[in-house]
């Protein structure tokens, strides 16, 4: 296919992988479970021609970003009871 492109991506570790999609979503949604960083750098040529490098914050798709807004309130709400639970116990000592 002709649409398919190369898309080189590399963390502040230097972990690069390269990946054949066709675009650059669908590249960042197929290697973002290998990084553990919330920025990696990608680099790629563009349908123009041009050579593109940037940044892109993981993770990116909605299923995704929707899990970890919720296991973010989770602990939350898990750090605040138990705070709360532990205040409650010394009091009564």
């Amino acid at each position: 296919m002709s649409k398919m492109r190369m898309f080189k991506f590399w963390n502040e570790n230097g972990d690069e992988k390269e990946v054949e999609k066709m675009s650059l979503k669908k590249a960042v949604m197929a290697v973002q479970g290998d990084y553990k960083d919330r920025f990696i750098s990608v680099e790629y040529v563009s349908k123009k021609g041009k050579q593109i490098s940037q940044s892109v914050e993981i993770p990116m798709g909605r299923k995704i970003r929707e899990a970890a807004i919720l296991e973010k309130k989770r602990l939350a709400m898990k750090a605040a009871k138990e705070a709360k639970d532990k205040s409650r116990y010394a009091s009564n000592q």
